[in-house]
């Protein structure tokens, strides 16, 4: 009986997967018919662009969320990771020091928010929504809330405001964490370890895994991921707005959601979260190129979200 539940389970889960998929041609066939500008290589560039700093937060959000996790902090870490990797351009650290700055910056956060959570015993909800504030008043005090502006044309080159051979550079970035985050999660003893403390945490401790270094682990690579967000974001705009990133937090668990991984913990996808990342994009770049007004494309992207993971949730 247990075994017959499994397989069904199993199949039940393949079937979402699968049904994403269509989801997102089904998108992309609807809004090519609305508007012949929509299917082509640039506007198709501008979408890897757009969804680039989502996906990578979506990747981390992925081994958190499956960790029976949630990371609220996150958006608020692109604004920070942003605002001092520019400030330290500006005080002649470098290419390579501003961008390592940036990167520790949100893997200390990171880092910060899973001790919190297992020492103190504080569900990671609670702890990420504060560090979300602390994070954003720290960019906005550092700054004065003005932007720093980057002068260093190097900086946007490396970090995805530049091209290779025609290439966005941010999708390469996107690409390379990809694949990183698809052997962690699917062919590493840290990935197994994530499931089973998402799973049922209680068996994971008694079966000897460190559940408390899993969680800590998760969220600091959720911080450092997001501050390769940030610097992809940073390079963007040319600059560090201490504002940035507001919002990202709820895209980001949007198209986990979307992909698939259990609010629940114990299961996921990383493909499929990338699938649920460019839906988001998708959505949001369709509707701009419809010309809606930015509250009727909330009200729209809503509805499509909602409307996706209750389908997907049936088959």
């Amino acid at each position: 009986m247990a075994k017959d539940a499994k397989i069904n389970s199993s199949k039940n889960y393949s079937w979402r997967n699968w049904f994403i998929y269509f989801v997102l041609a089904l998108l992309i066939a609807v809004f090519s018919l609305f508007n012949d500008k929509f299917f082509s290589w640039e506007n198709f560039a501008v979408i890897g662009r757009q969804t680039a700093m989502v996906s990578l937060i979506a990747f981390g959000m992925t081994f958190v969320i499956t960790a029976a996790q949630i990371d609220l902090s996150v958006g608020s870490i692109v604004g920070l990771v942003g605002v001092i990797s520019t400030m330290a351009l500006g005080w002649g650290w470098g290419l390579v020091g501003a961008s390592l700055a940036g990167m520790l910056t949100g893997t200390v956060v990171g880092c910060v928010n899973g001790i919190i959570t297992t020492k103190l015993k504080i569900p990671s909800f609670l702890v990420t929504l504060g560090m979300l504030g602390i994070a954003r008043g720290i960019s906005l005090t550092v700054t004065g809330t003005r932007t720093v502006v980057v002068y260093d044309k190097a900086f946007p080159q490396l970090w995805g405001a530049g091209d290779i051979y025609g290439f966005p550079v941010s999708i390469l970035w996107v690409l390379l964490f990809f694949a990183i985050a698809i052997v962690l999660y699917n062919y590493t003893v840290f990935g197994n370890y994530v499931k089973a403390t998402g799973g049922n945490i209680t068996a994971a401790r008694f079966s000897g895994i460190n559940t408390d270094g899993i969680i800590i682990k998760v969220l600091t690579l959720s911080g450092f991921l997001s501050s390769i967000a940030g610097l992809l974001m940073a390079a963007r705009l040319a600059a560090g707005r201490p504002e940035v990133g507001s919002g990202m937090e709820l895209d980001a668990i949007a198209a986990v959601i979307l992909g698939g991984t259990s609010l629940f913990g114990g299961k996921g996808s990383i493909v499929a979260t990338l699938i649920g990342s460019l839906i988001m994009g998708v959505i949001s770049n369709g509707l701009v190129i419809l010309g809606l007004e930015s509250s009727i494309q909330m009200i729209v992207k809503g509805m499509i979200i909602i409307a996706a993971v209750s389908m997907s949730e049936k088959s």
